[in-house]
């Protein structure tokens, strides 16, 4: 399965850097008088907030593909509540300032019962508190951890596997290889210590060592020191924990120096362009990124009206076709569009607690006939933890071989 044109299966640098300037947004984001939709006929309207333009673009492109796919669905099968869905679009440039104004103008203008979408870690911190002061719900693809402790207010759901959640794939990889030594070169920004950290506990847990772990500055562009310490005591894989830039000047200066060895790496930060400025320098490097659930009906429908095949991965399209099930089944199994009661309901219906579906008219066969359900779907299972994160992810590593990315493995049932 090879990377989508849209740039699926890349997280970014921009979704988790973006964190370190939310403050700014997050004062931003003044308290709105509640507008929230209560009408109980006519279409429901939700706000599809996605970066269309901007670094995170290509990602938004396909996310929007994604929610119009589930739109059509979830509308021929009647809609919840024998309502249709209306999508309404507005782009968040990956910015948050720009996401503020597109929230800003989906609440009080659309008056939408949800938001989909929010890439940015920053973007999804921003938009958040106006979410939650108005009582909608929001669903997210973000990574960043410190989502967690806003999620704590409600309301907001995360369907991308957080930082602790990545640390512990890149551990379960390593020992599903037998690998029992690892060095780490870590961008010195908050995301790499927790991530960081929780891959040296899971790794350690299971029989491994970390050597030597190494952090670097934002702004470096040289890296022979770092790189021949970290070669010093001979791992059996090198993890990087950081962005394009710094993961394509590392890599060469390991090659430079005539270091060899295998190197672990975040499947957001490495795209074609890395590949091709790294040159001879890439080859051999492993992937690890969120996966999809392949063999999912939910998936191949997606894939179908993407107008991709088995070779294609729609990572953030199907997490979002995902959200858009959930809303619809959740405001089903709710009977209502209140956002109080929706943050209820799309626990019970993603719940494993009820008859598993993989789609909106499986599953409002079952509502309506009094029964549970559990949805799984595009990317997999989507059980929620009391804060709205998932609790389990599976990942995909692919590997570069001639100046591609071709499959190389898979991590399954990854949990915090």
């Amino acid at each position: 399965m090879t990377k989508q044109s849209y740039g699926a299966g890349l997280i970014g640098p921009v979704n988790r850097r973006f964190v370190i300037r939310a403050g700014a947004s997050l004062l931003a984001a003044t308290a709105l008088p509640s507008l929230q939709a209560s009408a109980q006929d006519g279409d429901i309207v939700v706000g599809a907030l996605m970066p269309l333009s901007g670094s995170g673009g290509s990602y938004g492109q396909q996310m929007l593909a994604s929610a119009k796919a589930a739109l059509a669905e979830i509308n021929d099968a009647g809609g919840p509540l024998g309502r249709k869905i209306k999508l309404v679009e507005e782009n968040d440039e990956t910015n948050p300032e720009a996401a503020v104004r597109g929230a800003r103008k989906l609440v009080e203008v659309n008056k939408v019962s949800a938001i989909v979408g929010t890439w940015a870690s920053s973007v999804t911190l921003a938009v958040a508190p106006i979410v939650q002061d108005n009582k909608l719900v929001q669903f997210s693809t973000s990574g960043a951890h410190r989502i967690t402790e806003l999620q704590k207010k409600g309301y907001v759901f995360r369907t991308e596997p957080d930082d602790l959640i990545f640390g512990n794939a890149y551990a379960e990889y390593a020992i599903q290889q037998g690998w029992k030594s690892a060095a780490v070169l870590g961008l010195n920004v908050p995301f790499t210590a927790t991530t960081v950290e929780a891959f040296r506990q899971r790794f350690s847990e299971k029989g491994g060592k970390v050597t030597n772990f190494i952090t670097y500055n934002e702004d470096q562009t040289t890296f022979r020191t770092e790189v021949t310490r970290v070669f010093a005591d001979n791992p059996d894989f090198i993890h990087i924990s950081g962005y394009e830039p710094d993961i394509t000047a590392i890599l060469k200066a390991a090659y430079q120096l005539g270091m060899t060895g295998r190197f672990l790496v975040p499947g957001f930060a490495v795209s074609p362009e890395l590949i091709k400025n790294a040159g001879p320098a890439a080859e051999g490097i492993l992937l690890v990124e969120e996966g999809v659930a392949d063999d999912s009906p939910a998936y191949q429908r997606l894939a179908k009206a993407m107008g991709g095949g088995s070779d294609i991965f729609y990572s953030y399209g199907a997490q979002v076709f995902d959200q858009m099930n959930l809303f619809a089944l959740a405001v089903e199994a709710a009977k209502s569009t209140d956002g109080t009661a929706l943050t209820s309901a799309v626990k019970k219906v993603a719940g494993s607690d009820g008859t598993k579906v993989t789609s909106f008219a499986e599953g409002i066969k079952i509502l309506r006939d009094g029964g549970q359900i559990n949805y799984e779907g595009a990317s997999g299972p989507v059980d929620f933890d009391a804060d709205g994160n998932i609790t389990v992810a599976n990942f995909r590593v692919s590997q570069v071989k001639d100046g591609k990315v071709v499959p190389a493995g898979k991590i399954t049932d990854v949990k915090a």
